[in-house]
């Protein structure tokens, strides 16, 4: 019963969450765009700088977040026609797309206001936009490729137990392994999950992480550790996720030659 309520609780957790990849994708761009428009804002470059300030803004992240979604259609199509295309190419690719739904975009604007368009105009216009839109590819790839190096290395130091825990607790700090029956509970400062292994082989995925088996279904952190407490000759540590491990009389040593109490 205990198996099927945790495999049910990690399903749940991944269809209320979109892949970890789309969400980087998104929210590095809209972020990447925001930055843009901001900038084109305070810049106004092609003569928009004669706008009015509210006037720029709307502009210049208008047409950001119109590239931006002209830019993410890169990689699906890349991947439904199975072509496997190094960054530089990804990054052209993107800026192209992007200036065509801008430049798009702009001779629409030009049409409703009844002005007449020259053929010359429009790929003067492209390759204005376009100058922009590389620039702006190019710094959000720089941005996720930084992005992609921290967190492997991240991954290489952090012990192997990290990719056992649901998404939401894997950059959390451990406190704590408890042991209960087939399972151990793995306490983090971004909350707890259940996983279903024996206790020692836990310790061990733990690696080099700094810490104590203080009693025989109890393995704590140093850095987990709030405070020690004694009563009644029994000495317990307060986690500073709020629990309480009990420290057994075998292992009462260890814990002060720690100098945990």
């Amino acid at each position: 019963m205990r198996e099927w309520m945790q495999i049910t609780v990690h399903e749940a957790s991944k269809e209320n969450h979109l892949p970890e990849k789309i969400q980087k994708l998104a929210f590095s761009g809209i972020g990447i765009s925001l930055i843009a428009g901001i900038v084109l804002t305070i810049t106004g470059p092609y003569n928009t700088i004669n706008l009015p300030l509210h006037w720029r803004f709307i502009y210049w992240t208008g047409l950001c977040f119109a590239g931006c979604l002209g830019a993410m259609a890169a990689e699906p199509i890349l991947s439904k026609a199975g072509i496997k295309a190094p960054r530089i190419s990804i990054v052209v690719l993107q800026s192209i797309l992007a200036s065509i739904v801008v430049t798009t975009f702009l001779i629409a604007f030009e049409m409703f206001q009844t002005r007449p368009i020259r053929i010359g105009n429009i790929a003067k216009v492209f390759f204005y936009v376009w100058v922009i839109g590389i620039t702006i590819t190019g710094i959000a790839h720089l941005t996720e490729a930084s992005s992609n190096n921290k967190n492997m290395t991240e991954r290489s130091e952090r012990p192997s137990i990290f990719e056992r825990l649901k998404p939401q607790l894997r950059s959390g700090t451990i406190y704590a392994l408890s042991a209960e029956d087939h399972y151990v509970r793995v306490i983090t400062s971004n909350g707890e999950d259940l996983i279903l292994m024996r206790l020692s082989d836990a310790i061990k995925e733990l690696g080099a992480l700094k810490g104590l088996q203080v009693h025989r279904s109890w393995w704590v952190a140093e850095g987990g550790v709030k405070f020690a407490s004694k009563a009644n000759n029994k000495i317990s540590l307060e986690l500073h996720s709020g629990q309480i491990a009990p420290v057994s009389r075998s292992n009462t040593k260890s814990v002060k030659e720690a100098g945990w109490i």
